[in-house]
């Protein structure tokens, strides 16, 4: 017998004579190949996809520049920049990289930054390129490991031949311990050949430089010697969402784009802060304790805290006053407390049951009725699921799911005081995230709120009732809000607001567009769009108790996807800094950590 094409195909060799006469082919076991036809809605959407099939030329441009800029930008880093590949023979050189003027900026002894002045930037004439790239490659001396980067944030068309982009560009390397990066803008000229397809570089003008030297890394990444011991590292911890979605039971919940928190608290009592790991359905959410020698220990199965639920959000709080730490964490539009008793072991259980369907995606905690005790707010998201609910209007959205208040009565218990605290005005947000604080100093706390598609909510508390005051406040921030921190950046003795938002280069090329953006309708809320594409926001408080937007002069914007940004004294200064976490939902990579 032989094998044809793979296991279990096999055919006996019979003598000529005795074959049989030929016959219908069986039927086979096998299903024929199906073929996918998209709806009419979704074969257009796909379409779409080629920028020239709606007739953006901007964005074919943008296509056709990229890959010429970023392999240009590469070549300046060689010992002999060839770029003759890239430029049009008219072009002349570069105006400059690397000013002859840089002003200190900051020095902590760690830390320099150094930036050009714009009376530096002005004088500076076009050099060639070798010497413009020697230029910028004398601050990278005993380097090895440089590593470019870039994105194109505007296209202007000059004519039908000639178009010019705004590049940002980052540069980093190491010099042994020194950590070293150059961040600039450039508006570079374009010429167009013979189609949109072949463009050549025309010519280089620097906007904005600025170098930064670090003496040596300010964080290491510790997972591995924290974490690597655990049981199920690698099966759980280094796995990405995929990995495990729709592969356990649905009833359970998976979630399409993760989103799955963390909390962090003092779980068993030993003054060393432990990690609550939150986990799709089907597996089970992890309780690690911290030890004395820095790592950690599993110790779900002890703590009663292995929950299968697809659990979104977690948060340790003392919610009963007896001096330990309580965990509520999120189960669909629900909340469940388990209640601590005192070395870490969460037996008893207590469910609070919201409206509707609609999963919590975070909870905060404060005493927002000031009785003594710790009451929970719980912000969700989309209503009729994450692929159901498409936010309307998309600029400033009503129709997302309802966030819930539950105020905490003593004794265990809690009740839904959503209306009852003010928190029903404007509830119909998508909401992500939200932060207690006494924003109007008068003794309370205030509540504020974050959405993606539109604004933000700012609940004054006013008496113990709620109001949202946010737009009188000019502290709405009308985008797509992700996350919240506050700090008092300004040195003025209140506190102010940096909301995480989205920076989208393609939507600051598209949207300023009005003419073409939205085929020239509804021009009212282009600015909205442009606002939406902006990226991150730092509002400063005044004396007045509004709020001024400071964002493009703090140079705080562009925090690529951005979500739960943190204000935190990075280098023990006495002052704020700024740590910006961002990113989305990708395919395996080799880079992905």
């Amino acid at each position: 017998m032989f094998c044809l094409g793979g296991p279990f195909f096999f055919l006996a060799a019979v003598p000529f004579a005795l074959q049989p006469e030929p016959q219908e082919p069986a039927p086979s076991i096998l299903l024929p190949e199906r073929t996918t036809e998209l709806p009419e809605w979704a074969a257009d959407n796909a379409k779409r996809r080629d920028p020239g099939f709606d007739q953006w030329r901007t964005e074919v441009l943008h296509s056709s520049a990229k890959p010429v800029i970023l392999p240009f930008f590469q070549a300046l880093l060689e010992d002999s920049p060839r770029v003759e590949a890239y430029v049009h023979p008219s072009f002349t050189g570069i105006q400059g990289i690397r000013p002859a003027e840089l002003e200190l900026l900051f020095d902590d002894g760690a830390i320099q930054v150094h930036r050009a002045t714009s009376k530096s930037i002005l004088a500076m004439q076009g050099q060639a390129t070798a010497s413009a790239a020697q230029g910028m490659l004398s601050f990278y001396k005993e380097t090895d490991d440089l590593h470019p980067s870039l994105k194109l944030t505007q296209v202007w068309l000059r004519g039908d031949k000639h178009f010019t982009t705004r590049v940002v560009l980052h540069l980093s390397a190491h010099q042994g311990a020194a950590i070293l990066q150059t961040n600039m803008e450039w508006d570079v000229d374009w010429v167009i050949g013979a189609s949109d397809d072949d463009v050549a570089i025309q010519e280089v003008r620097v906007l904005f430089y600025e170098e930064i030297r670090g003496s040596g890394r300010i964080f290491g990444d510790v997972t591995g010697a924290t974490l690597s011991g655990i049981p199920f590292f690698k099966a759980e911890i280094l796995r990405g969402t995929g990995e495990y979605q729709y592969k356990t039971d649905r009833l359970i919940g998976n979630s399409f784009i993760g989103a799955q928190g963390i909390a962090i608290g003092d779980a068993d009592g030993d003054g060393r802060e432990d990690i609550y790991i939150c986990q799709q359905g089907g597996l089970p959410n992890r309780l690690y304790t911290h030890k004395k020698d820095g790592t950690v220990m599993d110790s779900t199965k002890f703590s009663k805290t292995g929950f299968l639920d697809n659990t979104r959000s977690a948060l340790f709080v003392d919610l009963d006053n007896d001096k330990d730490q309580d965990l509520a964490f999120s189960v669909g539009a629900n909340l469940l407390i388990a209640w601590n008793n005192g070395s870490g072991l969460f037996t008893d259980l207590t469910p609070l049951n919201g409206p509707g369907s609609e999963d919590i995606y975070s909870i905060s905690s404060a005493d927002a009725d000031g009785d003594g005790d710790l009451d929970l707010y719980a912000a969700r998201y989309v209503a009729n699921g994450l692929i159901g609910g498409v936010p309307t209007p998309y600029h400033d959205a009503d129709n997302g799911a309802s966030n819930i208040f539950w105020r905490n009565e003593g004794n265990r218990q809690f009740i839904d005081a959503t209306e009852a605290a003010g928190f029903s005005m404007n509830n119909g947000k998508f909401s992500l995230a939200s932060l207690w604080e006494d924003f109007d100093d008068d003794g309370d706390m205030d509540l504020y709120v974050t959405n993606d598609f539109g604004k933000n909510n700012f609940f004054i508390n006013e008496g113990g009732v709620f109001v949202d005051r946010a737009t009188e406040l000019h502290a709405e921030d009308l985008a797509a809000g992700m996350g919240i921190t506050v700090a008092d950046t300004d040195l003025d003795g209140d506190l102010d607001l940096y909301v995480s938002n989205m920076f989208s280069a393609a939507g600051q090329r598209i949207v300023p567009q009005s003419a073409k953006f939205m085929s020239g309708e509804n021009q009212d809320v282009h600015k909205h769009y442009e606002r939406h594409a902006r990226g991150n926001s730092l509002m400063i408080r005044n004396e007045d108790g509004t709020y001024s937007d400071v964002t493009m002069d703090a140079r705080v914007a562009v925090g690529g996807w951005a979500w739960g940004a943190r204000f935190m004294d990075i280098n023990n200064d006495g002052l704020e800094d700024i740590y910006v976490p961002n990113g989305f939902v990708t395919n395996k990579d080799p880079d992905d950590l």
